[in-house]
């Protein structure tokens, strides 16, 4: 029985050993994740505004002030 126990104790101490970097690399991944969603976002909304001063060339003051200086 007190071997059980101190198998128990000792599954117990490895697992929480093993579940510190998994959170840490986890916490990284979600930061890396976040950044890289943030960039697209970004990196979309410039296209559009690409696209829609390419689309047009009657209003280009108009769009650019109306996207670029908020």
């Amino acid at each position: 029985m007190k071997a059980n126990i101190k198998k128990k104790l000792l599954q117990t101490k490895r697992m929480s050993k093993v579940s510190e970097p998994s959170a840490i690399m986890q916490t990284e991944r979600d930061f890396k994740d976040a950044l890289l969603t943030v960039s697209v976002f970004v990196n979309l909304f410039m296209l559009c505004v690409w696209v829609a001063l390419q689309a047009t060339t009657q209003y280009d003051t108009a769009l650019a002030t109306f996207f670029l200086n908020r």
